[in-house]
């Protein structure tokens, strides 16, 4: 049995449960009616998911991207911020510790948080620390017209969501190891 067979299905609530399977199958047609959708850890893409790469991840928010196109009430009962809690693999080559030795010269943890943005009508991702700093937003949608109803609201919303990125300016994904380490340095 294939839960697509169920075009008339407007709530799939998997989370909990230990279903497999990968968020970007679901196809342009499949679940027409479905208004609410909660997937466990174990799906590609459910709630808690941990990402094998940081290389993976912009095809990724694409594909969801398109699927909160065709569905925008999907994920409604969560705000869409913290509507999935993606990260990093501890697991992943691109992971390390951010360790701290120095609690006075302390700086932000490595950025291995994903977190889904909007301002306005505008969607993005970006990813951010478990103490709150932030990268650069990957936006998904075009910034509105300034001669648009939307464009006030967008810049509020784009002003509150932007004060998050500090130590990581100018990145849109995790520094390296490397570069990680050198921003410590600089930040002291």
């Amino acid at each position: 049995m294939d839960l697509a067979d169920f075009p008339r299905l407007k709530k799939l609530d998997l989370d909990g449960t230990k279903v497999t399977g990968d968020i970007r199958d679901i196809g342009e047609y499949d679940f027409t009616a479905l208004e609410i959708l909660a997937l466990p850890y174990t799906v590609h893409g459910g709630v808690g998911y941990e990402f094998q790469s940081i290389s993976e991840v912009p095809i990724f928010m694409h594909t969801v991207h398109l699927l909160l196109q065709r569905i925008p009430t999907l994920f409604e009962n969560r705000s869409l911020s913290g509507a999935f809690s993606w990260t990093l693999s501890e697991g992943s080559p691109d992971w390390y510790d951010g360790e701290i030795d120095d609690w006075d010269n302390y700086t932000p943890f490595p950025p291995f948080r994903l977190q889904c943005i909007q301002a306005g009508v505008r969607t993005g991702w970006r990813w951010c620390s478990d103490d709150g700093h932030s990268c650069e937003i990957n936006w998904l949608d075009p910034e509105p017209s300034s001669e648009s109803s939307d464009y006030e609201a967008y810049i509020e919303d784009l002003q509150r969501v932007e004060q998050r990125i500090d130590f990581y300016r100018g990145y849109y994904e995790p520094p390296n190891e490397q570069q990680y380490r050198r921003l410590r340095l600089y930040e002291v």
